[in-house]
């Protein structure tokens, strides 16, 4: 038997059917095939514009992390530097031994009841109407006068026991040392005499360290307390006076 396919198109009472809902599917799957492919576009879109923020967001991270990496070893760096630039400060600032025992002897030399005075020159002591400096330098009785004359002053001259007595505080400290002064004679058995010419008036005694090998002690300092005649070739330190 022929098979006719327009047969499967006809019912029992020869009237012809019509198949419209595989033509609905068909039309509905086209629909359908049709909105996915019209859905589709927005979401790739969105999807780009997420992956390209990412991609910045992961850029301004790292640059961040690098700047924070950068600045904490800049500032490391300018904290070394400072503490560098610190400790040579330091270095140059701390007092060398000589300028150590230069300051000592010169603290030394002011521990006094004399104060200082802006009408004396500096590291000068003013008392009562004098100006007294302390060359903490040996030196002979001669060559302690030129060192005062250079200085503008002159070897001390003492005029009253109150006077000895503020410059026996002054040099109570050197205890090793003795300070030539204003005093000397031209001979033995002669009469004591300041450097401007004036007799001494034994305000104070002097005590005799002369010798049978040595007599020729003409010039006096002062040691400990009390007043020496010595040999006026010895080296000592000298008191230098001038007047305000």
């Amino acid at each position: 038997m022929e098979y006719h396919p327009d047969l499967d198109m006809v019912d029992e009472d020869g009237y012809t059917k019509l198949n419209f809902s595989t033509r609905g599917a068909t039309r509905r799957t086209v629909s359908l095939e049709k909105g996915t492919s019209a859905v589709s576009p927005p979401w790739r879109l969105i999807a780009v514009l997420l992956g390209i923020l990412c991609t910045v967001m992961l850029v301004i991270a790292v640059a961040l992390g690098f700047l924070i990496f950068w600045r904490s070893n800049s500032g490391s760096s300018s904290l070394e530097k400072d503490n560098s630039l610190s400790r040579n400060k330091e270095y140059q600032n701390q007092p060398t031994k000589s300028s150590l025992e230069e300051n000592a002897a010169l603290t030394k030399a002011l521990k006094t009841t004399g104060v200082f005075s802006s009408t004396c020159p500096p590291n000068w002591i003013a008392h009562e109407k004098s100006c007294y400096h302390v060359i903490i330098s040996q030196d002979s009785w001669h060559g302690s006068k030129r060192r005062c004359s250079q200085l503008g002053s002159h070897l001390i001259k003492i005029d009253t026991l109150k006077e000895f007595e503020f410059i026996v505080g002054e040099v109570s400290s050197y205890t090793t040392n003795s300070f030539w002064i204003g005093l000397s004679r031209n001979q033995t058995e002669a009469p004591w005499l300041w450097e401007d010419g004036s007799t001494f008036s034994n305000l104070f005694q002097i005590r005799s360290t002369a010798t049978e090998e040595s007599t020729t002690h003409n010039c006096v300092w002062i040691h400990m307390g009390n007043a020496y005649d010595q040999s006026c070739n010895i080296f000592s330190f000298t008191i230098c006076e001038k007047l305000l």
